[in-house]
């Protein structure tokens, strides 16, 4: 019972640790592209 346990918890950690991955990616290039526009919005 304790092995399930512990295998349970992993797999969520794993789920969200790669989720967040995911998400921060996501924000960061959203950002980047932001900062560019702001950047050379004018110009273009």
């Amino acid at each position: 019972m304790h092995e399930d346990d512990d295998d349970k918890p992993s797999g969520l950690w794993a789920a969200i640790s790669a989720r967040s991955g995911v998400i921060f990616g996501i924000i960061g290039l959203i950002g980047w592209l932001a900062l560019l526009w702001g950047m050379f919005g004018d110009v273009l």
